[in-house]
């Protein structure tokens, strides 16, 4: 039968919560929580900081693809939710009313592009899908870092028996 382990405070695994090694990308990914409070502090200000930068990366997006995508009928703009932290960039009509990636689809089955065009399209579908992957990863990510930071704290008072 399997050995029952033990909790002694100040004895933590070194690798994870069951003992087993994590492999090089995970560990270099999830590094942070094992460095504490502080270091998942450091974390979610980075984030905050990448999500900045990729406001204004959306913007040149915008200002790079726009003048051609409107003369197909489309275009690329930011999107934000209030939750949110980094942009999203969504296909929309030229007017602007309506969102979707039907528009890009649309337009890839348009018969009067020709196929570089049409390459040039999907080119710009690969790098927009390619910073919303970002996006989502960032906004994920500093979802999970603000709850369990806030959940430290909340301990950290408890703690202290400071009553909320």
């Amino acid at each position: 039968m399997g050995e029952t382990m033990t909790f002694e405070p100040g004895n933590l695994p070194p690798n994870n919560v069951d003992g087993f090694p994590l492999n090089p990308y995970a560990k270099g990914l999830l590094k942070p929580f094992y460095k504490g409070k502080g270091g998942m502090i450091r974390l979610r200000d980075e984030l905050v900081a990448e999500s900045d930068a990729m406001g204004q990366e959306a913007v040149n997006f915008e200002q790079r693809y726009n003048p051609w995508l409107n003369s197909i009928g489309i275009a690329v703009k930011r999107h934000k939710d209030k939750q949110q932290t980094a942009t999203y960039l969504r296909w929309r009509d030229r007017g602007l009313k309506k969102m979707g990636d039907y528009f890009f689809e649309r337009a890839m089955l348009w018969g009067d592009l020709s196929e570089p065009l049409r390459q040039q399209l999907y080119d710009i579908e690969v790098k927009r899908c390619q910073f919303n992957g970002r996006a989502g990863a960032i906004n994920q990510e500093l979802r999970n870092l603000r709850l369990a930071i806030e959940r430290l704290e909340r301990a950290e008072r408890l703690l202290n028996r400071e009553i909320e």
